[in-house]
């Protein structure tokens, strides 16, 4: 079943899935298995946080110039956006726009899976990406620290400063 995400993108014609190519909101995407994904980071893992960081705000950026949404209005969109790509569902259980902070959620990711599988000791894919998404949404550089991580046996949870 199709998220609703999705189906708004289909119908403002903002997904497409023709001919071997993907492409959601005029980026081309590729699906790959989340433990490749993450088996990037055993190359060099600031490399990789600092990559996937730049590479979501940028995104994030062009996104929102095409559904026309400031910052703020793309807080939602960028949870949908995690969902779809198969990042997990975040739950922001705190967030604060003065200290430009927040603390974020996820039950059961399955990049923290793969992380594990990996044999990884913490999965550097997630605080990255929230890390991208909250310099976007803050319009300030922030960076992400591991509060806890289901790799370590428990769900995993962020926080953004």
């Amino acid at each position: 079943m199709l998220s609703a995400f999705l189906k708004k993108l289909l119908f403002a014609r903002q997904l497409f899935m023709t001919d071997g190519r993907i492409e959601i909101l005029g980026k081309n995407q590729i699906m790959l298995p989340s433990d490749i994904v993450v088996a990037f980071q055993s190359l060099d893992e600031q490399g990789y946080y600092k990559l996937v960081k730049q590479g979501i705000h940028d995104n994030l950026a062009g996104y929102a110039k095409k559904v026309g949404a400031t910052n703020e209005g793309m807080m939602r969109i960028t949870e949908d956006i995690f969902e779809t790509f198969g990042m997990g569902k975040p739950e922001i259980a705190v967030l604060d726009q003065k200290k430009k902070s927040a603390v974020v959620r996820f039950r059961n990711p399955p990049v923290a899976e793969a992380c594990a599988e990996n044999k990884f000791k913490d999965c550097v894919l997630l605080p990255a990406a929230l890390a991208g998404m909250f310099t976007f949404l803050f319009n300030k550089n922030v960076d992400c620290d591991i509060a806890t991580c289901r790799v370590k046996g428990a769900n995993c949870e962020y926080v953004v400063k």
